[in-house]
This record gives structure tokens, C-alpha cells and sequence, in this order.
């Protein structure tokens, strides 16, 4: 067990060690133990996986883990392969009294996995597992974890993982994680039930973790008043109880004044005032907060690279907060204020990001309106090198641009889509309306209902 009483991390991590003790003790010959948690206990469950791999584990069951994505079984096989070849040669370097006599042999064949079908990639993985068990010998379970993070075809993957169970050796198990009510695996667990442990793991209130760890220290330090302020404040807020935000926002100020420094009393304006905007009625309220913090950056953005970002986002809120009110014209001059920020301070990605924003509320007006911010944006970030455009995503003004922009001739746009499909792959236009969503949603675009 981990032995750290006052560390909350560490303390939920144990929670979990002893449930998995706990139900390897009841049913010790399973093919499959499913954790199934809560999303912001995820990250738990991967600190626990971690733990039990290392050498301060606290069970005899031997664990490994693979992060991976799920597109179909071949890809899928290849993958299983390739890293577990490629883990153990890092892992036998720093041991190399390690002696797994057809690792050789396992790595040579692995050299030729891009030509093997399906089936033959599944029998590979399964020899090279059953090999590996034989090395490590029979005291104790080798537990295989799969972190599945895309997951393109569930059906699918359900197939991959009970070809794969069937097959194992004794002394060999799958261990998957799966959120509460997401039930990808739900297939699996029912076709395979007798050879199943599902593991529910309680909400572990990863909330109150955060908070106890931020608010340690001596409790009439400013740092951990305000870090405390801090989480009562987004408390207050998500219980929408407007009084006591506000009540604890300006606490936050206050606090932030006596810490100091100039982008972090301006970055609490920016979190005050990003707390009240889901509040009805608070608009001129926000404003007035944000504009605090605008003035406190705007002498120093051009020499303070944390200043300028922090000025960026008050521009960004502030345009949100217009959003909100139906102001549309208020929210783009707030974006293209940004967006002459950015460029002033040569600072591509975020002009092209500020001109995405800019362009998702000029579009809910005429064409008088997002006609020249299409053009300009457009023409700014279509100069910009292809290097720089891997990382800078223009998908959505160049697909805006293709559908707006008629008087286009057609080697113009043939180049253009030409361009986009080399740097983002064929598909880059259908990729523009997921793009265009997760704008709206990162600043909270769309009008409130």
C-alpha cells in the first residue's frame, strides 16, 4: 500500500489498490477485469496501472499498459505488437540480466507485421504473450492493460478484445477501463460473463482532492487563502449562487493585490469575471471587471509575453460576454481587437485562432460584416508557410473562404483545396464543422437559450 496518509492522490490510488486486491482474491481466474469509474477518475486508474507496473506496486500480479487508439483488429494487433517489442527492448537495457530467450526471434518477426493479415497479426500477438508468460514464469497473473482512447468502431473492437481472451494462456488477463454509463464494453462482459470481474470504482471526488491539495500550507499565506478562494469561488459559481461569488470574487482581488504582480492581479479579473458570465444580468458587471484587467496589461503586453497572452483572453471574454447579449457587432470588434494584438506582437497561432472567433460571429451576420474579416483572414493565413500551417489549423477559414468567396475561379479553388488536402488529408473539409463546434464551445459562442 502506499503509504502516505496525507497525501489526497495518493490516498485515493490506496482506495483503488485495495479494491483490485480485494477482487483478485475473489475471483483469481479471470480473463478480463473491467474498472469501470468516473471520467474525472481516470486519471486514477492510470495512476494506480503505473504504480502496480513499478517496483512499488503493492500486489505480486505482474501489470503492464498500452495507450492506444481503436480503428479495426489489424491496426489494432499491429499496434499490441510493435509496442510491446519496442518497451521490452527499452525495459532490457536498463536490465540486462533479463533473459526472454525468443525475444529475438519475436523482434525479427516483428519487422514484418505491415505485410500479415488480421489473423496472423492476432496468433503473433498471442505466441509473443504466451512466450512472455513463460519468462516471467506462473506465480502470478500478468495483467495486460488497454487504454483505449478513440475508439472508431465499438462492435469492433468488442470482437478484437474476445478474440484476443480466448486465446490467452493461463495465468494471463485483460485489464480494461471503462467510464460509468459509457458501457463500450458492455457486449464483451455479457458474452464472456463467466470469465468476467467488473471492479466499480466509487466516485473518489477528484474535486476535493484538487482542493485539499491546493489549500495545503500555512493557512495565513495569501498563496493558499487565495487557492482556496479560488475553489469556493467556481463553487459559488457552478451552485449559481451570484452573491456569494461575488462576495468571493472580490476577496480574490483583494488577495491577488497582496500576492502582486501585475498578469496575476490581471489574470483574477479575467477569473472573476469568467465566473460571472453564466449569471443573467451581470453583463455590465463583467465588462467592468475585465476592462480592470485590461488596464492593468496594456502597458506592459509589448514587453511581458504573460501579459499579452492574459490581454488576449480579456479581449476573448469580453467578446464572449457581447455573445451572450446578442451584441454580435460588440463580439467581433472585441476578436479583431485581439487579432491586431496578436499581430502586433507576431503571434500567428493566435491571430489565426482570434480570426476563427472573429469569423464564427461575423457569419451569424450579412456579408457586409464577414466579408472583409473572411478576406483578410484568409489572406494572412494562407501566406503563412506550410510548416507553420501543420500547426496552425486554417481548415475552417479556408473551407469558409471556398464557400463564401464566388468569384473564385476554379484553378484557384483547385489549388487552394489542393493545399488544404495535402496539409490536413482528404477528408479536411468534413473535419471544418467539427472544428467550427469546438471554436463555438471553447468561448462559449452560441447565444444563450
Amino acid at each position: 500500500m502506499i503509504n502516505n496518509e496525507h497525501n489526497p492522490i495518493a490516498i485515493r490510488i490506496s482506495n483503488i489498490q485495495s479494491l483490485w486486491i480485494e477482487n483478485r482474491e475473489k475471483h483469481p481466474d479471470s480473463k478480463i477485469y473491467c474498472l469501470v469509474c468516473e471520467p474525472a477518475d481516470y486519471q486514477l486508474i492510470e495512476g494506480f496501472i503505473r504504480l502496480e507496473a513499478s517496483e512499488h506496486g503493492c500486489t505480486s500480479d505482474i501489470i503492464v499498459g498500452f495507450k492506444t487508439d481503436f480503428d479495426n483488429k489489424t491496426d489494432f494487433y499491429r499496434f499490441l505488437i510493435k509496442e510491446w517489442i519496442s518497451s521490452f527492448s527499452v525495459d532490457a537495457e536498463e536490465n540486462p540480466d533479463w533473459d526472454w530467450g525468443d525475444f529475438s526471434s519475436f523482434k525479427s518477426e516483428s519487422a514484418s507485421v505491415d505485410v500479415l493479415n488480421e489473423n496472423q497479426l492476432r496468433d503473433l500477438y498471442i505466441r509473443l504473450v504466451t512466450s512472455f508468460k513463460e519468462f516471467v514464469g506462473n506465480e502470478n497473473l500478468l495483467g495486460i492493460t488497454l487504454f483505449i482512447s478513440r475508439i472508431g468502431d465499438v462492435e469492433t473492437l468488442n470482437e478484437a478484445i474476445k478474440d484476443i481472451v480466448e486465446r490467452l494462456p493461463e495465468g494471463v488477463a485483460l485489464i480494461l477501463i471503462d467510464y460509468k454509463k459509457r458501457d463500450v464494453y458492455n457486449t464483451l462482459l455479457s458474452e464472456m460473463k463467466d470469465k468476467v470481474c467488473l471492479i466499480d470504482i466509487p466516485n473518489q471526488n477528484m474535486a476535493g482532492a484538487y482542493k485539499e491539495i491546493a489549500t495545503q500550507g500555512d493557512t495565513h499565506d495569501p498563496k493558499v487563502k487565495y487557492r482556496k478562494c479560488l475553489f469556493d469561488l467556481g463553487e459559488a459559481a457552478s451552485k449559481g449562487n451570484k452573491d456569494e461569488a461575488k462576495k468571493l470574487g472580490n476577496e480574490l482581488i483583494k488577495l491577488s493585490r497582496e500576492i502582486g504582480g501585475t498578469a496575476f492581479m490581471a489574470s483574477s479579473y479575467l477569473i472573476f469575471g469568467g465566473f460571472m458570465v453564466k449569471f443573467h444580468r451581470e453583463a455590465g458587471f463583467c465588462h467592468d471587471l475585465l476592462d480592470k484587467g485590461i488596464a492593468l496589461v496594456l502597458p506592459k503586453y509589448r514587453e511581458e509575453q504573460e501579459c499579452a497572452q492574459i490581454l488576449l483572453q480579456l479581449h476573448n471574454y469580453k467578446g464572449t460576454v457581447h455573445s451572450y447579449n446578442k451584441d454580435i457587432n460588440g463580439a467581433v470588434n472585441q476578436f479583431m481587437t485581439a487579432v491586431r494584438i496578436a499581430k502586433e506582437l507576431d503571434m500567428r497561432t493566435e491571430v489565426v485562432n482570434e480570426y476563427n472567433y472573429a469569423l464564427l460571429m461575423a457569419l451569424k451576420k450579412d456579408r457586409l460584416t464577414y466579408e472583409p474579416i473572411l478576406n483578410e483572414a484568409f489572406e494572412y493565413g494562407y501566406s503563412l508557410p506550410d510548416e507553420e500551417l501543420r500547426i496552425i489549423n486554417l481548415s475552417f477559414i479556408a473551407s469558409t473562404y471556398l464557400d463564401k468567396e464566388y468569384r473564385l475561379d476554379s484553378s484557384t479553388r483547385d489549388e487552394i483545396t489542393k493545399r488544404m488536402s495535402d496539409l490536413y488529408g482528404k477528408d479536411w473539409q468534413l473535419s471544418t464543422k467539427e472544428l467550427a463546434a469546438k471554436l463555438e464551445a471553447e468561448y462559449s459562442l452560441k447565444h444563450q437559450k
